[in-house]
């Protein structure tokens, strides 16, 4: 007679389960999606036990699992703009996110040496106990040799004894859907439940106000642009992909004008392409749909309402001064200003939102 699961939710059998853990040994745990093959991801022969159990290449890569998001947070201090909220939301609503392992600091102990990383955050209450109290992350997979669909109900069970791998859950009662995969690299594809429609994209659609849009919200936009395409390490094209949207208007401005020449020569300093601009009035964009509005002083924001974000575009909450009519050396000072800006910008939407 096969020997009966350990219920996590006896402290004796989750300590057993924890202690086996920490011991080296494979477990099989559930999870919120298909329940899965678990060890230590910092033993350094962890990889080719689960290999070895499926009979998969000895370099395959598998994902990294974990109880809460302070691991992750903790070798990813600084991401990607918007994609440190889209985890912190997206991750325990069963999806797996695929990142680039330059983005982040694994630590030595997990020998990570494949270019892609992938992350989930079960919300299972079983598993989350074992993790939180193993304080260590977990490589996983299905339960099924390799290239066959995840085993369920009796196969599981046979599976798993055949290769005596103690099971933290009834077989009868694991979930039978996969987590979806999305893959950021470094716009998001979706390589399993593509059935399912993509999440949110992690960007957002921005509009910079100034008073005339010819002087400060050109330059303020392109920089804005810039800034979050390299960050993303992606092309000025490909922020779309990502959900970002950027523009820019005037609350005075006349539709159709110019940059201005000063402008037009600081944006070239800093390697901007403004020549085809043209000026438009903030109504030829209200009808859009905006989820944040940045403005150069707080009297570009004063008309607007409703459920979009405002905010100063500097988020030190300090306006841009207006440089219409100075000279050259004022239009440098606003140019010097809003690269600060974008800067404290950009390390405000790469950092970590407050739980």
């Amino acid at each position: 007679m096969p020997p009966a699961p350990l219920d996590l939710q006896s402290d004796s059998d989750r300590a057993d389960v924890v202690h086996r853990l920490r011991q080296g040994e494979v477990v099989a745990l559930p999870t919120d999606t298909v329940p899965g093959l678990a060890v230590r991801a910092d033993l350094p022969d962890a990889a080719a036990k689960l290999a070895a159990l499926k009979g998969s290449p000895p370099d395959r890569p598998f994902s990294i699992h974990l109880g809460d998001l302070e691991m992750l947070q903790d070798w990813a201090p600084s991401l990607p703009p918007g994609l440190a909220a889209w985890l912190q939301h997206y991750l325990p609503q069963g999806v797996t996110a695929v990142l680039p392992s330059e983005w982040l600091s694994l630590p030595q102990a997990l020998q990570w040496s494949w270019p892609m990383a992938g992350f989930r955050l079960p919300s299972d209450a079983g598993f989350r106990a074992v993790a939180q109290e193993l304080q260590a992350p977990l490589l996983m997979t299905s339960i099924n040799s390799s290239g066959e669909a995840p085993l369920r109900g009796a196969a599981l069970d046979a599976w798993l004894q055949e290769r005596a791998v103690p099971a933290a859950f009834e077989a009868g009662e694991a979930e039978s859907e996969a987590s979806q995969v999305v893959v950021f690299d470094p716009t998001p594809q979706v390589v399993r439940g593509n059935e399912m429609p993509l999440p949110a994209l992690p960007g957002i659609r921005v509009l910079v106000l100034c008073s005339g849009n010819i002087c400060r919200s050109p330059v303020a936009e392109a920089l804005l642009r810039k800034a979050v395409a390299e960050a993303w390490h992606a092309t000025e094209e490909e922020l779309e992909a990502l959900g970002w949207k950027f523009a820019s208007a005037g609350t005075f401005a006349m539709s159709g004008g110019p940059i201005s020449e000063h402008s037009y020569t600081v944006g070239q300093d800093l390697g901007l392409d403004l020549a085809s601009h043209q000026s438009r009035h903030i109504e030829e964009l209200l009808d859009q749909p905006w989820d944040l509005v940045l403005g150069m002083s707080p009297t570009h924001l004063e008309s607007l309402s409703g459920d979009v974000g405002i905010e100063l575009f500097d988020p030190r909450e300090l306006p841009v001064p207006d440089p219409f009519g100075g000279d050259l050396e004022d239009y440098q000072a606003m140019a010097d200003h809003l690269k600060k800006a974008v800067v404290a910008r950009i390390a405000a939407w790469s950092s970590w939102p407050s739980p």
